[in-house]
């Protein structure tokens, strides 16, 4: 928790090893955390459409919470496939991080 936020950090691939393994997890995570909620993808080096379905379960958790979402995309990589995607319409993404990027623990998505 950074400020009164809950930031859900991600790290190397979100693929669909990502939306099998981790969306359970991270559902019963968002669960237990507050209202306000930053996905933080700077650390993400790969993207297809399992991490994109991971996202979009993240925001329908969130949503399903009333709580708020922001999501930090990082490279121009993930800018761009959310872009295409019209996912960047979706979501909402600040000017700005909010919150620092920190890498600890394994190196495939977050655990």
């Amino acid at each position: 928790m950074v400020n009164g936020t809950d930031v859900l950090a991600f790290w190397g691939e979100l693929d669909a090893w990502a939306d099998q393994e981790l969306a359970p997890r991270v559902m019963a995570l968002l669960d237990r955390v507050g209202p306000r909620v930053v996905t933080d993808l700077r650390g993400v080096t790969f993207m297809d459409a399992g991490g994109l379905r991971l996202l979009v379960r993240i925001r329908q958790q969130v949503a399903r919470n009333e709580g708020t979402l922001w999501l930090v995309p990082g490279s121009a990589r993930n800018w761009r496939l959310l872009r295409i995607t019209a996912l960047d319409q979706a979501f909402t993404i600040p000017a700005s991080a909010p919150v620092p990027c920190a890498r600890a623990g394994p190196r495939r998505g977050a655990r």
